[in-house]
């Protein structure tokens, strides 16, 4: 049964056949929830709560489909989606230990096909219904395929060929700009820790990692810089590879950020500078980390 505006579904816990899944491309995961874009199926969209299954179907509101599928795409809509994309729990005070079952919140920022303006629009769980679009002027298009960060009630998004972040305040429903300090090339948003945006890059044989914090009219300053060493963590011969040593992801909450190399996924634990390879595929664009707590009571039968 739709909901009103013919956004949502009730969930469910009966997940759709595997050969209707093969399309899916994940877009986000955080608290617990995973959220897919779904190609090729009646609905836009689909979060899913891995631990029990239950997953909710979202359709896309008419009035964004200008800046989520751009108009040169009409043979393959849903293949293209041009948009960053943001899933994030709504439940108010939250420890996100036991988010299942929502409420939750996706957040979209985008562009059209111009690459003049920004756009913006959340969708809520609680009502089944998607916010008024917002938007900022901006010359530079969003990174749809990069990661996002969230801090409180913003989320932080790249651009592409461009060091611009867009800043979308979801409460107060604004889009703003801002503008980081020049620190080094090829840095890259990972999430967000300590309440604030965390970036890495690699210079080898180093991982630099910053923290942002932005401040009145677009002005930020990096109020954090670490600097971790991977001669002893990393294979010899990925160091010795000007290009092979890339940060794909970051386990928030967690503290693991995880590289990609020639050599396979590695991930790096910041607090004990710990290494260990977790995959041997090679040369990974994106990882999306799924994380989620179980912590009802378990009787075992002895």
């Amino acid at each position: 049964m739709f909901a009103a505006r013919g956004v949502g579904t009730p969930p469910t816990s009966s997940p759709p056949p595997c050969r209707d899944r093969r399309k899916w491309r994940v877009l986000d995961s955080r608290h617990g929830l995973a959220l897919f874009d779904t190609p090729k199926r009646h609905e836009d969209f689909v979060v899913y709560d891995l631990l029990t299954g239950e997953h909710w179907e979202i359709h896309a509101d008419p009035k964004c489909h200008y800046f989520m599928w751009w108009p040169d795409d009409d043979d393959d809509l849903h293949a293209c989606l041009r948009c960053n994309a943001t899933l994030l729990c709504a439940k108010d005070r939250c420890g996100h230990l036991d988010c299942h079952g929502g409420p939750f919140r996706m957040a979209f920022v985008g562009c059209d096909y111009t690459g003049r303006a920004a756009h913006a629009t959340v969708y809520s769980s609680e009502t089944r219904e998607w916010t008024d679009v917002t938007s900022v002027e901006h010359e530079h298009y969003i990174h749809y395929t990069a990661h996002s960060a969230v801090v409180g009630d913003k989320v932080y998004v790249p651009c592409m060929e461009s060091d611009s972040l867009i800043v979308y305040n979801m409460g107060k429903r604004e889009l703003s700009v801002i503008d980081p300090p020049f620190v080094v090339q090829a840095i890259t948003l990972m999430g967000a820790e300590d309440g604030m945006p965390l970036f890495a890059s690699v210079v080898k044989p180093r991982l630099l990692l910053w923290s942002l914090e932005a401040g009145p009219s677009g002005a930020a300053r990096w109020t954090r810089h670490r600097v971790i060493e991977l001669k002893s963590l990393l294979p010899t011969t990925v160091l010795l590879d000007n290009s092979g040593v890339t940060p794909v992801g970051f386990a928030e909450g967690v503290g693991v950020i995880f590289l990609s190399t020639k050599a396979g996924l590695y991930t790096i634990e910041l607090s004990s500078r710990r290494s260990k390879k977790v995959h041997g595929r090679q040369s990974m664009e994106k990882v999306i980390p799924y994380m989620s707590f179980y912590t009802g009571g378990i009787q075992r039968n002895h």
